[in-house]
């Protein structure tokens, strides 16, 4: 704009020259120029005044002076309403007084929301740390404490309709538009059989187990051992397809509605003339005592049903005509049970015995302790205490079966259960394997020092954390880097000078900086340099020399090449 004036005010001195000495013209030509020159300085200031800086990402379309007047009220201070004459869903809720900002009183919008900061400055900054979410309605309980924002707050789950007609980019910032009801986040999964909301079974602390269901609110109160079945024994997936489970409309007149008969139709009578949902075991009408016969029904064979024992054989039936309930094997665990480690502790001096591990009172947990792991060949230190066994202990193939293997032949490394994440990076320069670096304690805790490696850290270098320079590839398969990084600067630090001081492509940082600081630096103009720094111009700041260019689109300080004759800085001015 200035320079346009600039322009016109040489084309009318030109114009005027020939009647510049003309009397009668003299003084009014001096007063146009004179109202011409105090309009630049005006229009100057005026720019000035009105375009502090540059507006940010959000408002780059309202750049401009003759945009101005959108958000600004000539004559007035900002105000609200300019604010919300555009944020129209945000207008609508605080007339409602629903949401955050119906709950922040009278508060200006520029108090939070500050402009003309630059491009890359984030005007809305939200601390959710320090955000109670109750203010707005929906207090954060259980589970929903610990999710991210974004889980809830994305553009596929906005139901308002003044929400979902902005645009895509501005869907992925609101936090406007959801819906406090279940649904709109989850999804049913009982296919509409219930009616109550969510809340009378579940709640937001876990889906499973559904602490707030009773089953003595419904028409079939649970009793005995069905208090402990599970539910998915009863309420099976048939509601039109695999997945979906049944609560509903089941039949449950009698025993049979769930349970086969056991004594194949032998008996009229009702199951619960004989049994009882305590005990199905537990003979009501004949008072059966297991305990008097040879084998006296302990820990979990006393909750075994009849007939996985006593098979039907009809060569051996009883009064009931069904089951043989002579059995003349049963001394050892193995006349009955398979078994489930495939003959790994056969070469044990007392053969493999079960009970030397396990009890009656559940195959799991083992009787093996702590003490018993500490004399194998893999005494468990550090974190390998905590961990189950069965994480080490994996599903395999033992001799052709499917079973855990607890024996290992050969010697045990940590690569036996741990993947190598270096992807063999060190295999020459291990001495004790893993343990080099690691331990069992922590494997965060290194004991590696960076002081061993051609990279000793200094300065700012020893304070950042790993993980800046050692990245981790964008294909997730390759592992991190650490062995065969270069060590130049540019190969982490960008070229901030656009390669003016590149030697072969290379750019040595250290000739005029240290690791200390990037500001800290070991130029010396009068020794690194063609120009010393004599006199005056000791005193010069170097921007004054050294002016901003643009370089590969990027503005940098201007130092190679530059001229070093006088008139390369100073115009002639005699």
């Amino acid at each position: 704009m200035v320079s346009q004036i600039v322009n016109q005010m040489e084309a009318l001195k030109k114009s005027c020259r020939r009647i510049f000495f003309q009397p009668k013209l003299r003084l009014m030509v001096r007063v146009y120029a004179s109202v011409f020159s105090a309009g630049i300085l005006f229009t100057c200031h005026l720019h000035a005044q009105i375009s502090p800086g540059e507006l940010s990402a959000a408002h780059a379309n309202l750049e401009g002076i003759s945009n101005c007047t959108q958000c600004h009220t000539v004559g007035k201070a900002l105000s609200n309403a300019n604010c919300l004459r555009c944020h129209t869903e945000i207008d609508s809720r605080v007339k409602q007084h629903t949401g955050f900002h119906a709950t922040i009183g009278s508060k200006e919008c520029a108090e939070c929301h500050q402009e003309h900061l630059g491009r890359t400055f984030r005007i809305v900054k939200f601390d959710t740390t320090t955000f109670d979410h109750a203010s707005v309605g929906f207090r954060l309980e259980g589970k929903h404490r610990t999710i991210g924002c974004r889980q809830c707050h994305a553009p596929d789950k906005i139901v308002a309709k003044d929400v979902q007609k902005l645009s895509n980019a501005q869907k992925q910032n609101t936090y406007l538009g959801l819906s406090p009801t279940c649904a709109s986040c989850h999804q049913d999964i009982h296919k509409g059989q219930f009616t109550q909301a969510c809340s009378s079974c579940h709640s937001s602390a876990h889906w499973k187990p559904a602490d707030n269901f009773s089953h003595d609110r419904t028409r079939y109160a649970l009793t005995g051992k069905h208090k402990t079945v599970n539910c998915y024994s009863c309420h099976k997936a048939t509601l039109g397809d695999e997945k979906t489970i049944r609560f509903t409309r089941l039949e449950f007149s009698s025993c049979a509605s769930c349970h086969a008969d056991p004594h194949k139709g032998r008996f009229r009578q009702p199951c619960a003339s004989c049994h009882t949902t305590d005990d199905f075991h537990r003979i009501v009408k004949a008072e059966f005592n297991h305990a008097e016969t040879q084998f006296p029904l302990l820990g979990k064979h006393a909750s075994v049903k009849c007939s996985q024992c006593h098979e039907s054989n009809p060569k051996k039936k009883n009064i009931s005509g069904e089951l043989g309930f002579h059995i003349t094997k049963f001394r050892l665990c193995m006349d009955c049970h398979a078994d489930a480690h495939a003959g790994q502790f056969a070469q044990r001096a007392d053969k493999g015995k079960c009970e030397a591990c396990h009890t009656v009172a559940g195959f799991t947990p083992a009787e093996f302790t702590l003490s018993d792991h500490q004399k194998t060949r893999f005494p468990l230190t550090g974190g390998h205490i905590a961990v189950p066994c069965v994480s080490c202990h994996l599903e395999g193939k033992v001799k052709a079966k499917s079973t855990r293997q607890f024996r290992w032949n050969g010697k045990i490394t940590c690569t036996t259960c741990h993947n190598d994440v270096h992807k063999g990076q060190f295999e020459s320069m291990m001495t004790n394997g893993c343990e080099t670096c690691h331990s069992t304690e922590r494997w965060q805790a290194l004991s590696f020092s960076h002081e061993r490696t051609k990279f000793p850290l200094r300065g700012k270098h020893a304070e950042i954390a790993c993980s800046k320079c050692h990245t981790q590839p964008t294909d997730p398969a390759l592992p991190v880097q650490y062995v065969g990084l270069t060590m130049v600067c540019s190969s982490c630090h960008h070229d901030e000078h656009e390669g003016q001081f590149a030697v072969n492509e290379f750019t040595n940082c250290s000739r005029c900086h240290s690791a200390a600081s990037w500001k800290d630096l070991t130029f010396n103009h009068n020794t690194q340099s063609s120009f010393p720094l004599t006199g005056k111009h000791a005193e010069v700041a170097c921007e004054k020399c050294h002016k901003k260019v643009v370089m590969n689109k990027r503005t940098v300080a201007l130092y190679k090449p530059l001229g070093t004759q006088c008139v390369d800085c100073h115009s002639d001015k005699i």
